[in-house]
């Protein structure tokens, strides 16, 4: 093979490397995509039955909405938090958790929000609010937020505000028990 051919040879070679590369990216793309549109199909069902309900199903309704994200979302567990801010406690109204994963709804109630300020700071700000790795968290104390959440066996996590007329009411949070 002379020089001119391994030349083209390479240039063929980059291009189908290029080539590939677009095609991975598009795969890539197409994914997200699907993946956002299969969502947007879960809460236009999920808004559907609330819809069409009877206020006495609202409980039911609000567990099996939980179950259907938090299983969308790969998560196992999946709830729903009030604030009290007059008595500064947050308390867990809803909770769904997936085959083998210990419920908290009980432990956690008029839990002090002192627990937990990275937390409220964020949600005040109407952003989530996440830990990737509950093990790297600083030891601050038995009321810290490791202290909280490592009881529970939360590996990570993502809490998200609820806003209702401007205020900050809740959150809907997700975790990850069996894995980071």
């Amino acid at each position: 093979m002379n020089k001119k051919d391994l030349q083209d040879k390479n240039q063929l070679s980059k291009t189908n490397e290029s080539d590939n590369s677009t095609d991975f990216n598009q795969i890539e793309k197409d994914k997200i995509i699907e993946r956002q549109l299969r969502f947007q199909d879960l809460l236009i069902s999920i808004s559907t039955k609330y819809i069409n309900s009877d206020l006495s199903d609202i409980d039911k309704l609000v567990r099996a909405s939980l179950q259907q994200i938090g299983e969308f979302v790969e998560s196992d567990r999946s709830y729903i938090f009030s604030y009290d801010f007059v008595n500064n406690t947050t308390s867990n109204t809803y909770e769904w958790c997936s085959e083998g994963i210990e419920p908290e709804l009980d432990n956690l109630q008029d839990i002090p929000v002192d627990y937990i300020p990275q937390w409220i700071d964020a949600h005040k700000k109407g952003e989530p609010f996440f830990v990737e790795d509950v093990s790297t968290l600083p030891e601050d104390g038995e009321h810290g937020l490791r202290a909280v959440l490592e009881p529970q066996g939360i590996k990570s996590l993502i809490t998200i505000p609820k806003i209702k007329n401007n205020e900050l009411v809740g959150f809907i949070g997700f975790d990850s028990v069996k894995k980071n």
